[in-house]
């Protein structure tokens, strides 16, 4: 069943909580995420990302505020996979890999419409991102710091969601933390933004009016 956080055959029943992320474990970060964060996002916006990773800690009020406006800010367009992401919010501070997993499907969608826009050659959204981010970068070479932060965000958030099942030092349950899915939705948002105004391909896909 995936995510699905319920007991197979014991409706209202959670699974077992080994399966899921420890309480002491929410606002552990890597170094790498809090610097791209750092870097990406402007200071306030940083310091509103890393207060509503605070929230996700706090009461049954305090996680239901914070989940509401991570979807405020992980909103569609485009409808997938935002859409998705959104729904795998509700599950936060526990259950936190899909939406990494679906934050970065919208980075990698709007990075090959962006390489698309430069070079049409639909070869390119059959490719995996880290190729799609060499390709956009040989035809945008003027924003090697949007490359650069693209390049650390497969690295340290997208590739490691899709392919990595090790548990870095001090977590036993889960690879990552509600806390980096936190800053990496801000940074994703903010990513998405910078695309779009880049890219006019990349826009309409954003708002869902492109059909490449």
């Amino acid at each position: 069943m995936g995510h699905y956080p319920f007991e197979e055959g014991r409706a209202g029943s959670l699974r077992d909580t080994h399966k899921t992320a420890e309480a002491a474990t929410y606002l552990l970060a890597d170094d790498e995420i809090v610097q791209l964060a750092k870097e990406v996002l402007p200071t306030q916006v940083y310091d509103e990302a890393e207060q509503t990773a605070i929230q996700l800690t706090g009461t049954k009020k305090a996680k239901d505020l914070a989940r509401t406006r991570l979807m405020e800010i992980v909103s569609p367009p485009p409808k997938r996979p935002i859409y998705y992401a959104q729904m795998e919010i509700e599950f936060l501070p526990r259950w936190t890999r899909n939406t990494l997993r679906y934050l970065g499907d919208y980075i990698d969608m709007l990075v090959k419409s962006a390489a698309y826009e430069k070079q049409p050659d639909r070869r390119i959204f059959r490719v995996s991102f880290g190729p799609a981010i060499k390709a956009f970068s040989n035809n945008w070479s003027a924003v090697s710091k949007l490359v650069d932060f693209l390049e650390r965000y497969n690295k340290f958030l997208y590739r490691p969601a899709k392919h990595d099942f090790t548990l870095p030092r001090g977590r036993k349950y889960h690879r990552f933390t509600s806390r980096e899915v936190v800053l990496s939705a801000y940074v994703t948002m903010q990513l998405g933004e910078e695309l779009a105004r880049l890219s006019k391909i990349a826009n309409s896909v954003k708002l869902d009016k492109e059909d490449i």
